[in-house]
């Protein structure tokens, strides 16, 4: 394959000594272009990020894959944005790492250097796709070398005018933009339908991460539509302020995207997929490539499936960390960047953070750790130090779990629990689920959902009993008890509903949790899968992916081994049974597709995924 020859780079003007940064285009918008592209080159520089230009006619994604991979070994590039037309990586295979298992434009293609792919074919409809499985023995975590943004052009209609201009323009208004310093003190937030305390829970966040929005009523804008009123008009409102640095938006259709000619330095689209780059009319591209300031947007290609709470640890954006490096430490299969990701915002703490990005000596981080005074450095620190697989941190993160007076920390400390497993996730999650914050509660359900031990099931009545007022929390346990025996949610229920002293009338109370319980679409998993009825079958097998019901694992293992069952409902149920990663019971499925891998009765096609399956819940 064809390299990149030597007069298609175009080196740094200052000199590189731990790190830099790439500008990737293809041949053409090089040559339309060299004049912004500079000028971004030279703009980036001047805050000390030495940068270079790469510019070819990529053949396809790998090829540039391999280019990325030699800049980050001979010049020690953290991070990339791709501006153009740069070949699309279609992702198939992931269902363990996403919300969906139809393919998925993804770029951790390109900068999660330990991911591996098995490539499928080219799109014949639109040559920039590529499509990919995710490699059988690919590791099953995101884990981003460096970070990434697209600068994609919309082709969608004359009103978007040419596809150079866009880019031309866009990058000028880069430049201008960062000429001025600009602190976090102007905060939108926008959610069209939640429940107060949740709502309240995530305003806290908000305050702990940038401590400048609460010097007045007016800086920080908390929307929330309620029966009574839609605030939609007046969040397109907000995004003309001239001086808005953040908006965050939770469920917000955005019709006309062209129309609201934003401002924002950066928004963050927290749930709705309006970064499917894939598409040429994508409305994240629409957003930051017209007429107003927008710089950045952070959107998803597909819904996103991460329960994480969308702004964790971006307090580090008012530490020093650019808009790429935070993303990287949050980074998922569909989560993407559009615009310029160097962007950095004025620091407005003492705790600057930039200098520990990449640091690997765990002693002097906890020696930091130890005289940080805000809760984000702090939230920082540990993650790093989990980063750093730190064998100390199960007992640092229970200190601070129950020292700290910050939400923003005690949720770092579960979250960072939640994946250190064993004794200090059990003792944490019993602290946890009885937070005085919503977000950690919240938390700590999802993930018992998520892993399915029924020694659970007690604390998550109980959190039923003690959370009448909290709505999402309560949605969370009826999703979470969904995983579990019903049977055995009916015993430990009668006795703790028995001796509960919150409610007037025990047995009403009880009848009414029974009532509201046992319904719903995901109540009949187990009919559906072993039905006659393959439609029925199908549709059972791929509510799995949603909801591990671990108490069949026995029988969804035995349905894989019987041959008699068509083979692809079979390799369809090898597939859930990915998502099956967190279960207490991934120790048995790891065993079963051990015994499948090797067993010659089977096919070909079924023992390849039961050798995938395995990797992915390892």
């Amino acid at each position: 394959m064809n390299t990149v020859r030597a007069q298609e780079i175009i080196h740094p003007v200052i000199e590189i000594t731990n790190r830099s940064f790439a500008i990737v285009t293809d041949g053409s918008t090089f040559e339309k272009c060299q004049k912004e592209l500079i000028s971004y080159r030279d703009r980036v520089e001047s805050e000390g990020l030495p940068t270079l230009i790469l510019h070819h006619d990529w053949k396809n994604p790998e090829q540039l894959k391999k280019e990325l991979q030699k800049l980050y070994k001979i010049f020690k590039i953290e991070g990339v944005v791709f501006i153009g037309e740069i070949p699309i990586p279609m992702v198939l295979k992931a269902q363990h790492l996403t919300n969906v298992s139809t393919a998925i434009p993804s770029d951790r293609f390109y900068d999660d250097f330990e991911l591996t792919f098995d490539f499928l074919e080219q799109s014949k409809t639109d040559p920039q796709l590529y499509f990919y499985n995710l490699g059988a023995n690919s590791p099953n975590r995101i884990k981003s070398t460096i970070y990434s943004a697209r600068i994609k052009p919309i082709i969608s209609s004359e009103k978007n005018g040419d596809k150079y201009e866009q880019i031309r323009a866009y990058l000028d208004k880069v430049v201008k933009v960062r000429q001025e310093k600009n602190l976090i003190d102007q905060i939108m937030s926008y959610v069209a339908f939640e429940s107060l305390s949740s709502w309240s829970s995530q305003s806290l966040f908000l305050e702990e991460q940038f401590p400048l929005v609460s010097k007045t009523s007016t800086q920080f804008q908390n929307f929330k539509d309620d029966k009574h009123r839609a605030l939609q008009d007046e969040v397109v409102n907000q995004f003309r302020r001239e001086d808005l640095d953040i908006a965050i938006i939770h469920q917000y259709p955005l019709s006309d995207v062209a129309a609201i000619q934003p401002n924002v330095a950066l928004t963050i689209f927290a749930d709705n997929p309006t970064g499917n780059f894939s598409e040429s009319a994508y409305n994240a591209g629409q957003f930051i490539l017209g007429t107003g300031n927008a710089l950045v947007a952070l959107a998803h290609t597909v819904q996103p499936s991460s329960h994480q709470h969308a702004t964790y640890l971006m307090g580090t954006l008012g530490a020093g960390l650019n808009i790429g490096q935070w993303l990287k430490l949050n980074n998922t299969l569909e989560s993407h960047l559009f615009g310029d990701p160097t962007f950095t915002f004025s620091i407005h703490t003492p705790d600057t953070l930039s200098k520990f990005i990449h640091e690997k000596d765990n002693k002097k981080l906890i020696d930091v750790l130890s005289k940080a005074k805000s809760p984000e450095a702090q939230s920082f620190l540990l993650n790093q130090l989990f980063m750093n697989n730190y064998g100390g941190l199960a007992k640092l993160i229970t200190q601070h779990y129950d020292n700290s007076q910050y939400a923003t920390v005690r949720y770092t400390c579960i979250h960072i629990a939640d994946r250190l497993e064993g004794e200090v996730r059990a003792a944490l999650f019993a602290k946890g689920i009885k937070d005085a914050d919503e977000s950690i509660r919240l938390e700590v359900i999802n993930a018992i959902a998520r892993i399915g031990d029924p020694a659970f099931i007690p604390a998550l009545i109980d959190a039923y009993m003690e959370n009448q007022h909290a709505e999402e929390v309560l949605y969370a346990i009826k999703m979470a008890l969904y995983a579990f025996n019903k049977d055995l949610i009916k015993n430990i229920a009668e006795h703790r509903f028995m001796v509960a002293d919150n409610f007037s009338d025990n047995t009403k109370e009880k009848e009414r949790f029974y009532e509201n319980q046992f319904t719903g679409l995901y109540i009949e998993i187990d009919k559906n899968i072993f039905d006659t009825n393959v439609v029925n079958q199908k549709k059972g097998i791929t509510d799995l992916r949603t909801i591990r019901y671990h108490p069949s694992v026995t029988r969804y293992l035995e349905f894989v081994r019987n041959s008699k069952i068509n083979v692809d409902l079979r390799i369809a149920m090898l597939e859930s049974l990915s998502c099956f990663r967190d279960s207490y019971r991934k120790a048995e499925i790891a065993a079963a597709c051990k015994e499948l891998m090797v067993d010659t009765r089977h096919s070909k096609r079924l023992r390849d995924e039961a050798r995938r399956t395995l990797n992915n819940i390892n």
